[in-house]
């Protein structure tokens, strides 16, 4: 089942946002205007929630997130940040932030309670000016059949399609991963959204995203003021982690980092930590990693193989020797 809330979380928002100091922006400072259709697709692979406990939707979709930025984290250690006995949800607009900055990955809100009613289309635009930025998007949904007033459901905005990034088009075309299936879901936007009453488009889809008030949280990447880490990502060999919450035992998964930006000739260390409260900004390699394998590149892409146990963190990052 669908992650479902019986709380209304929207006076709580606010507050929370103003006592974590995050970014809570509308829309970016920087924007583009184009005249040919733009398409941005992130290499970010659908992975699978757990169920229990309400549903780990929104571990899931940050689990995803940090991937792409060479971070694993269990969705029980993504939870566990807010709470260890793990009956505190990670909710949208509630404590995702916390969450990201205890990863050393930054984001930014979407600025519900300054954006006029309804919001969808401010919304959309939002999104694609972030994914154009080439930042997941943590996106909120109703579910068709359940009644939480501000939603029931998170998914992660991974790509779109359309005409430019400041103009709202019904054309305009998003995609997401749901947390339930191994596909990346395409949808345009006159079909993407509805009331909670789900009587529209909400009649032939499971998920709509809200119209009339909207949650979302850009991943904006991570938190290095040495400014000398290198872009890293990690693709996962399975899709799904053992689920601890049911029972399951935790297994070693396979995985593969891959640095880019690399220069040939040049000498550089990887790091790894196996705690994220020990993942410095700067000085990483005066830092508590847990191992590094310094390496000379000869292409500007690498990769290399790793195992990570599916209940842990594995944090990878790259600098030039010595950095």
């Amino acid at each position: 089942m669908p992650a479902s809330f019986s709380v209304n979380r929207r006076n709580a928002l606010i507050s929370a946002s103003a006592a974590l100091n995050v970014g809570v922006l509308g829309k970016l400072r920087a924007q583009t205007v184009g005249t040919t259709a733009v398409t941005v697709r992130l290499p970010i692979a659908p992975r699978l929630q757990w169920d229990e406990l309400d549903g780990y939707c929104g571990e899931c979709c940050i689990q995803q997130a940090a991937l792409y930025f060479g971070t694993y984290v269990s969705q029980y250690i993504c939870r566990g940040i807010i709470n260890p006995n793990q009956k505190s949800q990670l909710l949208v607009g509630l404590n995702e932030q916390q969450v990201l900055s205890a990863l050393r990955l930054g984001s930014v809100a979407f600025a519900y309670s300054k954006v006029p009613s309804p919001q969808f289309p401010a919304y959309l635009v939002w999104l694609k000016q972030h994914l154009s930025l080439l930042r997941p998007v943590l996106i909120t949904a109703f579910v068709r059949g359940l009644n939480d007033p501000d939603y029931d459901h998170i998914m992660l905005a991974t790509g779109f399609t359309g005409m430019d990034t400041v103009n709202y088009n019904p054309a305009d075309q998003l995609a997401f991963n749901d947390c339930f299936n191994p596909l990346v879901f395409t949808r345009p936007a006159a079909k993407l959204s509805d009331n909670r009453r789900m009587r529209a488009n909400g009649a032939k889809y499971e998920f709509c995203i809200p119209s009339t008030i909207c949650y979302g949280c850009a991943v904006t990447g991570i938190q290095d003021t040495s400014r000398l880490a290198l872009p890293v990502q990690i693709s996962m060999a399975t899709w799904n982690e053992p689920d601890l919450m049911a029972g399951a035992a935790p297994v070693m998964l396979n995985g593969t980092v891959t640095v880019s930006g690399l220069v040939p000739g040049k000498s550089y260390s990887l790091y790894r930590y196996n705690d994220y409260r020990v993942v410095p900004t700067t000085n990483y390699a005066k830092s508590k990693y847990s191992s590094a394998l310094n390496f000379v590149a000869s292409v500007a892409s690498v990769s290399f193989q790793v195992t990570i146990p599916s209940n842990g963190v594995a944090v990878f990052r790259c600098l030039p020797a010595g950095k």
